[in-house]
């Protein structure tokens, strides 16, 4: 017995569309896989974006990998994209000094969400009071302290000029 060929248009366009459905439902955001496990720096604060390809373009125009040093400091922004959900409330943003034998220089907690997986974070200033050094390489990473080690979520390598 076939079927009226209404019948057949109706079901293959509610296929498709449940098929679009499941895979916006179960897809990560594209902004999130693609950046998985990255922390994106720059000098001027990220703002709030309508949608992924916003935020990928904001991204790919203010990302640095090179910060210069303005007034004695250098204006740090992050966009951090966990590879993982932390399962706490609170992250380590933690510097690495590269040049120096991947010394510790600095680092400090922000409060997340447990489930949080994409963190924006303005505003924070790096400084040679705090021994950062001018022309030196520095890993930044996301991190949480599980069972006395370091678990990093995310990281980025930048140059202070």
């Amino acid at each position: 017995m076939t079927r009226p060929r209404h019948h057949r248009f109706l079901f293959a366009t509610v296929a498709v569309a449940a098929g679009f459905w499941a895979l916006s439902a179960f897809a990560p955001r594209a902004a999130h896989a693609q950046a998985k496990g990255r922390i994106y720096v720059s000098d001027v604060e990220f703002g709030s974006y309508g949608s992924d390809k916003d935020m990928a373009g904001a991204l790919k125009r203010q990302s640095k990998t090179t910060i210069k040093e303005e007034g004695g400091t250098w204006p740090l922004n992050f966009m951090i994209f966990l590879n993982a959900a932390p399962g706490a409330d609170k992250i380590n943003i933690v510097y690495y000094d590269l040049s120096k034998k991947h010394e510790q220089v600095d680092f400090s907690e922000v409060g997340v969400k447990p489930d949080q997986k994409i963190i924006q974070l303005n505003g924070q200033a790096v400084s040679k009071e705090k021994g950062f050094v001018k022309g030196h390489h520095y890993e930044i990473r996301a991190t949480r302290l599980i069972g006395g080690k370091e678990k990093v979520f995310a990281k980025a390598t930048i140059t202070l000029k």
